[in-house]
């Protein structure tokens, strides 16, 4: 099992559709990481967390996974996911999380202040934290506040894809990587390409040894690519697919079984019973 989180939607907001070049570009990209051993990937649509969220629930999620690449997966057996990673800058601006996260696999912070983290790391709902690699970081990483969100089962993301672009963010990468392994003390990490096309995909052996010369283990970086990353599918699959990430449907894998838990899960709004049922319930029970 080789995981990657993070493969670029190429939709910039909910009012930007997609065109079919672009669709096209993201199917070599699929293909890419599929000939170099990965077997479930997540496509990663980014907004603000100040962006309207759309009224109508059909447009909730643009990427509609199984028209799309429906094909791609019957002949390849690459499992595809849905996340939204929101960019969090002023908390008190942000919209809620609860009336979105039921259209999406995964749900991602990106951090671009020092309030914006703080939230991310304390009480936000999300499955990932991660950050702009190629760009300076809003504020100093402490181990208390990455350990502690670790410590919520929320994992923390590293994007390999920056190391490949143009120079000055190959060195912001470096530093910013040497920031967050410190700062979480090699815990909870997951490894992701962020690729845009391509030619920003690397297989385990390839990222293994860039990790290794920061300071990530080699087993971590292996880790990270595999069984962390399938725990966070787990968790954001529970999140929408169960009742409190403790009881499901059916006796399917709740992560590879993307079909049947879909089609077979319908949610229903439980009504309270009315006074006059109450007490004709009542009264039909026997007297001792």
């Amino acid at each position: 099992m080789l995981v990657d989180l993070n493969v670029r939607w190429p939709q910039e907001s909910f009012n930007k559709p997609v065109n079919e070049k672009d669709i096209s570009e993201l199917r070599a990209t699929l293909l890419a990481l599929h000939n170099v051993g990965y077997t479930h990937i997540a496509l990663n649509f980014t907004v603000r967390h100040t962006d309207k969220f759309p009224s109508n629930p059909k447009e909730m999620n643009p990427m509609d996974i199984q028209n799309r690449f429906g094909e791609l997966m019957k002949s390849t057996g690459l499992k595809i996911y849905s996340r939204l990673t929101l960019i969090i800058d002023d908390p008190s601006k942000g919209q809620s999380l609860n009336k979105i996260s039921q259209y999406y696999d995964l749900l991602a912070a990106l951090p671009v202040s020092e309030k914006g983290l703080t939230l991310a790391t304390t009480s936000l709902d999300i499955d990932l934290l991660t950050f702009d690699y190629g760009n300076r970081f809003p504020t100093f990483l402490k181990h208390k506040n990455i350990c502690g969100c670790v410590k919520r089962g929320v994992k923390v993301e590293i994007v390999y894809g920056y190391s490949l672009r143009d120079l000055s963010q190959r060195r912001q990468f470096v530093q910013n990587i040497r920031s967050v392994i410190r700062s979480s003390r090699s815990r909870g990490l997951v490894v992701s390409s962020g690729a845009r096309n391509s030619l920003e995909v690397r297989n385990i052996i390839g990222v293994t040894a860039l990790l290794r010369t920061l300071g990530l283990p080699s087993d971590q970086c292996s880790k990270a690519m595999g069984d962390t990353a399938g725990l966070v599918l787990l968790n954001g699959r529970l999140r929408t697919k169960s009742y409190k990430q403790t009881v499901t449907i059916g006796s399917g894998n709740v992560v590879n079984d993307l079909e049947t838990l879909d089609s077979n899960i319908k949610i229903v709004k439980r009504s309270r019973p009315s006074s006059n049922d109450t007490e004709t319930s009542s009264a039909k029970k026997p007297k001792i």
